[in-house]
């Protein structure tokens, strides 16, 4: 952003230089309608006035340029964090829902189970298991973990919940206990992935 005010200042000289120097040169002679105006490519190039319109086309080229780079990452990010939101907010639909191994929904689900099905809701199709999902998507450090990032916990990276937020997961632990928010500081941290 520093860059773009950078440039935006520089153009604002420009400008004020330009004007200035029209201002100085005195009032424009009366246009003769007999005769047409001269075409861009003949009115005179060299000076201090051409060179500021030059100058200033180019630094507004070079503005648009930015804006335009950064509106690009800025909804690629918010592409990429709506279907991490989207995974989040399916899977806090479930909370409650009871365990069952194998279970893929609508009522039930085990650990993979779950986490499928809520990136298959936001659009992302991921393996099954919890082993697959390990070796899909982008690898992600602990300290960076976006909501509905996929969290894997034991040496084998058995089990998997979503990232909900404040050190927690949603998960489907075992039989006997209910799709539920944990800590992640309750269970042996084994890695991270962002499927989108």
């Amino acid at each position: 952003m520093s860059t773009i005010a950078t440039r935006v200042a520089s153009g604002v000289a420009v400008l004020t230089l330009a004007f200035a120097t029209v201002a100085s040169s005195g009032p424009p002679a009366a246009a003769d309608a007999t005769r047409p105006a001269a075409p861009m490519s003949v009115l005179p190039q060299g000076g201090s006035s051409a060179r500021s319109v030059d100058a200033l086309t180019i630094g507004a080229a070079q503005v648009s340029a930015a804006r335009v780079s950064l509106d690009k990452a800025t909804k690629q990010r918010k592409k990429k964090s709506s279907k991490g939101a989207r995974a989040l907010a399916f899977a806090k639909r479930q909370l409650g829902d009871r365990y069952r191994y194998g279970g893929t929904g609508p009522n039930a689900w085990d650990c993979s189970g779950l986490t499928r099905g809520a990136w298959t809701h936001a659009g992302k199709r991921i393996p099954r298991t919890s082993q697959g999902q390990a070796r899909s998507g982008k690898r992600v450090s602990k300290s960076k973990l976006r909501k509905g990032d996929l969290v894997f916990f034991y040496s084998g990276k058995s089990h998997v919940g979503i990232y909900a937020g404040k050190g927690r997961v949603i998960h489907a632990s075992r039989p006997g206990k209910p799709v539920a928010y944990i800590k992640i500081k309750h269970m042996p941290y084994a890695g991270a992935r962002r499927p989108a």
